[in-house]
């Protein structure tokens, strides 16, 4: 029996094989890495890697709704005198554990609409800034624009995590290579029709002078855009890149922020990398679990839950 599986809604399908029904569905999980590299200013001689792991674990409900939780996060940080972000570093002091970066394995789920992500529901009773990790991972799932309408490249006005910006779009396709050639008991489709041995990829680059809110946010960052602090932080270029096989999605996003520490003077640059690739395509072996004391929570950065999205707007003007 062949069955059509709707693992990103309204972008990304699956064919399967199956021999009988899947009783409670298909679960979906897909890897998640998260690489920090913070270069203190001008004249230094190293940096602080960060590096944080895990498994964002997903089940459909309906057709519009994934349920979803993380598994198996694991986080360290380290000193290095590699300067480049783009290259594998040697800690020159003990990897350091940090478990404020290990995302807890609550229940939540991710809405979506024809232009990707929409809202998340999640525990009323989640910290802000757990919340704002959940969305700068599951943001990778987020398309953003209706990219089956065009093709090659074009502009359009994206939401996305971190705000509602100008962005170039650019649709490629290309054969592909060895590294993304694997083996899977699955066959992925999109509106872009991809034959075996193809690929697309779809990059996204945002004019951040052209937004129409943005948020100063750095992955795990602490501060609230509600309160007065002592760090302030910009984001300078973020681009993101989705790659799509019969076999494989994989989708990253690329950010550089400036971070200065008014106190002290001091500028650090922070170059992060988030990606989340699908791993495997299973029959889940129960029903997800209910959302405990669930709140509906916007799908942007800084702001809390839908009730007071009037007061973050009233914040922002």
């Amino acid at each position: 029996m062949r069955v059509l599986l709707n693992v990103v809604p309204f972008f990304l399908m699956a064919r399967v094989n199956i021999d009988a029904p899947w009783r409670y569905g298909p679960q979906y999980t897909f890897h998640v890495q998260v690489n920090s590299t913070a270069i203190p200013e001008e004249g230094s001689y190293m940096s602080i890697r960060l590096n944080v792991a895990s498994k964002l674990v997903c089940n459909p409900k309906g057709l519009y709704v994934l349920s979803c939780h993380f598994r198996d996060s694991k986080a360290d940080s380290y000193a290095t005198d590699s300067l480049d972000p783009g290259t594998p570093a040697v800690p020159l002091s003990e990897v350091s554990r940090q478990e404020a970066y290990e995302i807890n394995q609550d229940q939540f789920e991710i809405r979506f609409s024809q232009h990707g992500l929409d809202s998340l529901v999640v525990n009323e009773n989640i910290q802000p800034r757990e919340l704002d990790m959940i969305r700068v991972i599951v943001g990778q799932l987020n398309i953003g624009a209706l990219v089956g309408e065009y093709d090659q490249t074009f502009e359009l006005m994206e939401n996305f995590t971190q705000g509602e910006c100008v962005t170039v779009f650019s649709v490629e396709r290309d054969v592909v290579d060895r590294e993304l050639r694997a083996i899977r008991d699955y066959a992925l489709e999109t509106v872009y029709k991809l034959k075996d041995g193809q690929l697309v990829q779809i990059r996204k680059i945002r004019n951040l002078h052209m937004c129409t809110h943005k948020v100063p946010y750095f992955f795990g960052s602490a501060e609230s855009v509600r309160q007065v602090s002592d760090v302030m932080s910009t984001l300078s270029s973020s681009e993101s890149h989705i790659v799509i096989t019969s076999t494989e999605f994989i989708s990253g996003t690329t950010n550089v922020i400036t971070a200065s520490k008014v106190s002290e003077g001091t500028i650090t640059t922070l170059y992060e990398n988030i990606s989340v690739r699908l791993e495997s395509i299973l029959p889940a072996a129960s029903e997800p679990p209910e959302v405990k004391d669930p709140e509906p929570a916007s799908m942007f950065i800084g702001r809390w839950l839908i009730e007071n999205s009037m007061e973050d707007h009233l914040l922002e003007v």
